[in-house]
């Protein structure tokens, strides 16, 4: 424990507030609330022997403490919560954005809608129909209820530009019904669109029997293929409704949340019940938390439930929440309505509960088996690093340069970095090489080492990632671009424990030292550093040729009059690829920054004439179709 801890310890009020721990780089690596910050925060570092080893494993890294002190419990965990989302930290669980169950949805106030994936319930006047267990059964669904009823797929403004536009290649295959032609008689596509919601009406029922037509017309054609397609949906679906079944005698709607956890690996289980039936059951595993199950349960609702939601009037718990009411009071907020959140003593509903945590539980048995050995063998790559290399210790951070070309065009230079044997996407960095000109690794490796340490020495701040050195920085590479690193560094007068790994036999090169070690392909050290070096490649050539598309994107474009540089860059910059220009209609481009009308008419028309197709008006049609 350093000063600055305990002088801050020393500060700490009892009053509600939120902690900030930090580790010696400036990065924040776990944020925490407290009812009273003087008793939680000194718990951490005045009773280490009832920590886990999580937590020990938390405040042996921590190098900062700060606090903000709030009013309320609610204040502290609103805060606790958005700055659990800004930072990201390490030890702490964050669900991903996409956690919820994709919906689909048909915009019923447009007069020509379409039916789209949706991944939130908005309450915005549209039909929304499921939820469905993944999205890959939800676009499936979609694509099968589109070739029966065959509703639009583009966004054109179609009641303003009616008559003037061409039906789009979907039209011509069958796939649209083209309510953009003249003449088309709206009530038609009110038809469909009657058609698609009567289809959704029997929830499943009549999306199976849908695929069911579908396959025996296939298999009629011999289309087997396309037939064992339908068959596949058609048993997903019967899975879905089997696995429906009622939990309850009421219909009530409500949601079962448990939480397992051991050694760190924290496992929860939701069960959703609409209807009284248990519609689906999801889970949602963090491997390294450092929290107390109270602490985490807190955490998981924080983040579970938001705005986009429909929260249902009742959520089930195993034990309750240290600040069961400011949680409660969060997710009323949210929901818009009152909602029972309560630890069920007896009955039905403590027998959902029961589901829900043998669920958590045998997730958690076998993904605590497959951590720990993952575990194991990390910190045997780590200990046979230290030793090897004669390290002062474990090198917990380590980072990875690789340089990707061909032919010497569009040189790049990835960084990468594991903590405790981890990929930590997040610290990913990229460079495009600008002073060395063709076929040139080593001074390419150069300019990198030069640039990521130069940002490290001038970090302005302790939350500049730059800031945070590697205990191990490993060179892809063999002696040619160690060298050229260890100069770089050593002009700097950085002292860092530096390998160069050369792939052919997986050999370690050490500055100064003629002859490589060589582990073996089996060693533990050798397989950490494969699995940072593959990373650094990857993340490499993955930026490399995202360059090499932008700049035959750029050179397509030098064709087309009007175009100059940064029309091309912010058409790029806008769209990507040639694909997205070609299928953006002129008014659409028109709308890029640095575009005019001309402009964008000339963009339509060269890419329409490329492809076929005459006139700028066709050229928007086919667009909006695309």
């Amino acid at each position: 424990m350093n000063e600055q801890i305990k002088r801050t310890l020393k500060l700490l009020p009892d009053r509600p507030g939120v902690y900030i721990m930090k580790n010696s780089g400036g990065q924040i690596i776990y944020v925490g609330k407290a009812r009273n910050l003087a008793n939680r925060v000194r718990s951490y570092f005045h009773s280490p022997g009832g920590l886990s080893v999580k937590t020990r494993a938390l405040v042996e890294t921590v190098d900062n403490l700060s606090y903000i002190v709030l009013d309320s419990e609610l204040e502290a965990l609103l805060l606790e919560n958005n700055l659990i989302k800004k930072h990201k930290p390490y030890y702490n669980i964050l669900l991903k954005d996409d956690k919820g169950y994709p919906y689909l949805r048909l915009d019923a106030s447009n007069p020509y809608p379409s039916l789209t994936v949706a991944r939130r319930l908005v309450h915005d006047g549209a039909l929304y129909f499921g939820p469905y267990l993944g999205a890959g059964l939800a676009r499936d669904i979609a694509d099968t209820v589109l070739e029966q009823y065959p509703l639009r797929t583009c966004n054109a403004d179609i009641e303003r530009r009616r008559g003037r536009m061409r039906p789009c290649v979907k039209y011509e295959i069958g796939k649209c019904a083209g309510p953009c032609r003249a003449g088309y008689d709206k009530r038609d596509y009110a038809g469909l669109v009657n058609g698609v919601k009567e289809l959704f009406n029997d929830s499943y029922g009549n999306i199976r029997e849908l695929f069911s037509q579908k396959m025996y017309q296939a298999s009629l054609r011999t289309d087997y293929e396309k037939a064992a397609l339908y068959r596949d949906r058609m048993l997903q679906i019967d899975k879905i409704r089997q696995s429906q079944k009622a939990v309850l005698k009421s219909s009530s709607d409500l949601d079962a949340v448990a939480l397992s956890v051991e050694a760190g690996y924290a496992v929860f289980a939701s069960l959703m019940i609409r209807g009284g039936k248990l519609i689906s059951v999801h889970t949602d595993e963090f491997p390294d938390t450092a929290s107390a199950p109270e602490e985490l349960l807190e955490q998981y609702l924080m983040q579970k439930y938001s705005p986009q939601d429909v929260i249902p009037p009742e959520i089930l718990l195993l034990t309750e929440c240290p600040s069961m009411e400011a949680v409660r009071q969060h997710i009323c907020g949210i929901a818009g309505h009152a909602v029972n959140i309560h630890v069920p003593k007896r009955g039905e509903k403590a027998a959902i509960m029961r589901l829900a945590q043998e669920n958590s539980g045998e997730v958690l048995a076998k993904s605590v088996k497959a951590e720990l050995a993952r575990r194991e063998r990390v910190l045997a790559g780590l200990s046979q690093l230290k030793e090897l290399l004669n390290l002062d210790r474990l090198p917990r951070r380590i980072e990875c340069f690789d340089i990707s070309h061909i032919q010497g065009t569009d040189t790049v230079a990835s960084m990468v970095v594991l903590t405790d044997g981890m990929p930590e996407p997040r610290q990913y960095r990229r460079f495009k090489i600008k002073t060395v000109e063709g076929n040139n690794d080593f001074a390419s490796m150069a300019e990198v080492i030069s640039r990521r340490f130069s940002r490290a020495a001038a970090a302005s701040s302790e939350g500049d990632s730059f800031a945070v050195l590697p205990d191990l920085l490993v060179i892809d590479g063999g002696k040619g671009q160690l060298g050229s690193a260890m100069e770089v560094l050593r002009g700097m007068g950085m002292n860092l424990n530096v390998i160069g790994l050369a792939k052919r036999m997986e050999e370690i090169y050490l500055p100064d030292e003629p002859q490589p070690i060589a582990p073996g392909l089996s060693s533990p050290a050798v397989r950490l550093l494969q699995v940072v070096r593959d990373e650094a490649h990857r993340f490499a050539i993955t930026y490399h040729r995202s360059l090499r598309g932008k700049r035959g994107l750029l050179s397509q474009l030098d064709a087309i009059p009007g175009i100059g540089e940064k029309r091309k860059r912010a058409l790029f910059k806008k769209y990507g690829s040639v694909e997205s220009i070609r299928a953006a209609s002129a008014e659409e481009l028109a709308g890029v920054q640095g575009m005019n009308a001309s402009s964008a008419r000339a963009v339509a028309e060269f890419f329409a004439a490329k492809h076929g197709n005459v006139g700028p008006e066709s050229t928007e049609g086919a667009a909006g179709g695309a």
